[in-house]
């Protein structure tokens, strides 16, 4: 008898909120339009800082009134609960980080809602990435080996929709225009006061933001670049910083791809990696469906 493989687990980092007020709460905090998200939908959310940068982007389900669940794909979940808690003050709310879950992929049919809640745990349809459906749940006692990295497909599904998941180092470091967060809807212009909204609507309406999130093509088969590794210009000295990639994946042509916050005036390229590999840039996407 053929015996079936049990499904790869990936280490999930989960925000919970939950209770009375978590919805209000949730709105007024992130960046996203959290009083339009109906029980069983998702959407991209972000957590700004007061000056404008991202906190924390994640993906956040409603799983019903009264329960958030925010995921970050390369985020600290502990962290973000720590420092949403100093928030909450009278607000009739938990928010806690969910220890040891994880999740895999799994397959839905045509018309299964974006979040759907099992016995043992939730199903999740990922945000403008409708081919991805992940199923968290508690890390059970006889499971196998859990996988701190994102599966790479996944990974290099994100960089190709442009989504700007920020690792746990990188958090704090760029404002969402940078990040291009407007075009996912995890920023907003038309909604009420969150932190760090008039740096949103300043840069919107004004302009003056001269980074952007760019898809690069890498040479190579060398070692996939790490969260904030830097990009060079081609021709500067060694010291000349114009970039910093956020996450990357090999590539189906052997090549490897990157998502990267660069430098408007680096933007034409050519470009390189600190150990020599010339780096293309991609062109800009149009709006994901949100």
């Amino acid at each position: 008898m053929a015996t079936i493989a049990a499904p790869l687990l990936h280490r999930a980092a989960l925000v919970e909120l939950a209770g009375e007020d978590a919805g209000a709460f949730a709105h007024a905090q992130f960046a996203s339009d959290v009083a339009g998200l109906a029980p069983g939908s998702a959407q991209w959310s972000a957590w700004l800082d007061a000056q404008g940068r991202v906190r924390n982007l994640f993906a956040l389900a409603r799983i019903d009134p009264q329960r958030l669940l925010a995921w970050l794909p390369l985020g600290d979940a502990a962290g973000m609960a720590a420092a949403l808690g100093r928030y909450v003050l009278r607000s009739r709310l938990r928010v806690r980080a969910l220890e040891e879950h994880a999740y895999s992929t799994v397959a839905a049919g045509k018309g299964t809602p974006a979040v759907v809640v099992r016995d043992d745990g939730i199903e999740l349809a990922l945000p403008a990435l409708p081919a991805w459906r992940l199923h968290f749940r508690g890390i059970p006692s006889d499971a196998g080996p859990v996988i701190d990295a994102l599966p790479s497909a996944l990974a290099a599904a994100g960089i190709e929709a442009g989504l700007a998941w920020l690792d746990g180092g990188l958090e704090g470091g760029f404002t969402g225009a940078a990040l291009d967060l407007g075009r996912i809807g995890a920023t907003r212009i038309d909604k009420g006061c969150y932190p760090g909204q008039e740096i949103v609507a300043r840069l919107h309406y004004r302009g003056g933001n001269k980074r952007h999130c760019r898809r690069l093509r890498i040479d190579g088969r060398g070692e996939t670049p790490a969260p904030g590794t830097r990009l060079i210009r081609t021709g500067d000295g060694a010291g000349s910083d114009c970039g910093r990639i956020l996450y990357a994946a090999p590539h189906d042509d052997g090549a490897t791809r990157a998502l990267a916050v660069v430098d408007e005036a680096a933007l034409t390229g050519p470009l390189h990696l600190p150990d020599g590999r010339e780096v293309a840039v991609l062109p800009a996407l149009a709006n994901a469906p949100h």
